[in-house]
């Protein structure tokens, strides 16, 4: 049977409007997680609780994704803020240095509003091997793209090991390291942010050499 062109139009037209409504669907659900694991841990959250919290029902949670992808997907979104964050090209030329204060003030941001969200993954990836590839994963991601960022703005150590730079940069703007900081030692949070642009200038200069 052949399908009238204005049927098929309809079909066709209304094929984007239920796309955008599943993308939205998902957002929410990914979102309302979020919010349960950063403030139950992820032990303490489960998935009829997060259908209940968004207001959906299980299916729809479920079809989003299980709980460890929900839990990886909530923390992505939560650290995305600003994709260029750590955009170490403004160091490159001048005033180079000088605009480093500014990039550490925008990295601390995102890791202060994800901090939440980044315990609940740490310690469901203890409990959750599913959960920790999740979390090398991630990690090997990240030093990968700080290594490229160092490399494109040309601050990569002549015969030194970009790799090395790329993890001590990467711990000193970590989660682990704000966390510590901020929340065991009581440091506030603009003393946090001038401590790392001092101990990531000093790394720069050092060079992995």
């Amino acid at each position: 049977m052949t399908i009238p062109d204005s049927e098929g139009a309809r079909r066709r037209y209304a094929s984007p409007v239920r796309e955008a409504r599943a993308r939205r669907t998902r957002a929410h659900v990914v979102a309302t997680a979020g919010k349960l694991f950063a403030a139950r841990g992820y032990a303490g959250t489960s998935m009829r609780q997060i259908a209940a919290e968004a207001g959906v029902s299980l299916e729809t949670v479920t079809q989003t994704g299980r709980k460890p992808q929900l839990l990886l997907a909530a923390f992505r979104d939560g650290f995305a803020g600003d994709p260029d964050a750590m955009n170490l090209d403004a160091l490159a030329g001048p005033p180079g240095p000088a605009d480093l204060p500014a990039v550490v003030s925008r990295v601390a941001v995102g890791v202060r509003g994800s901090l939440p969200i980044w315990r609940a993954f740490t310690t469901a990836a203890a409990a959750d091997a599913e959960v920790a590839t999740a979390r090398a994963e991630l990690a090997a991601v990240r030093r990968a793209e700080i290594a490229e960022r160092l490399a494109a703005a040309g601050l990569a150590p002549e015969g030194g090991s970009v790799g090395r730079l790329a993890d001590a940069i990467g711990l000193i703007m970590s989660h682990e390291a704000y966390d510590h900081l901020t929340a065991v030692c009581g440091w506030p949070h603009e003393e946090y942010v001038t401590w790392a642009a001092v101990a990531i200038q000093a790394q720069l200069t050092l060079g992995w050499q």
